[in-house]
């Protein structure tokens, strides 16, 4: 097996490696809409709210804590939306890693596939200077 194959092989894993980070950072990135879209809506939600009306203490107080309520939602789902992110820069930088070990084995490659071939030339160098020195030390000519 040649160095050339080994990192084919190599490079095959790295390729699916890449993918799965691809794969996951998408996830990561649908979650975060996901998570925006959730704030967003809970915010509308806060906007809407008119706060305490005028009335009896009752429903003051209800409108009151029916506000906190909307307000802790909404910090609720700020900070999921944070979280989110976080896991969305993770995901991107482990796929800029798998990137970086893809590109550092298709680098490998090619200079593998680069030696081969000098070294090929090299063997037929080798093989025409064999023809032409046997062909002059017998006095030949072309």
């Amino acid at each position: 097996m040649t160095i050339r194959t080994k990192l084919a092989a190599v490079l095959r894993a790295r390729k699916a490696q890449e993918d799965i980070a691809k794969g996951e950072l998408t996830r990561a990135n649908a979650r975060l809409a996901d998570a925006g879209a959730h704030t967003d809506t809970r915010a509308e939600s806060m906007r809407a709210w008119a706060g305490p009306r005028d009335g009896d203490a009752a429903s003051y107080l209800a409108a009151i804590a029916a506000g906190r309520a909307l307000a802790a939602a909404l910090s609720e789902a700020r900070a999921a939306e944070r979280a989110a992110h976080g896991e969305t820069e993770v995901e991107a930088a482990k796929l800029r890693e798998a990137a970086k070990a893809r590109r550092g084995v298709e680098k490998l490659v090619e200079r593998a596939t680069e030696d081969e071939r000098l070294a090929g030339l090299a063997a037929e160098q080798k093989a025409a200077d064999e023809v032409a020195v046997s062909r002059h030390g017998r006095g030949e000519q072309r």
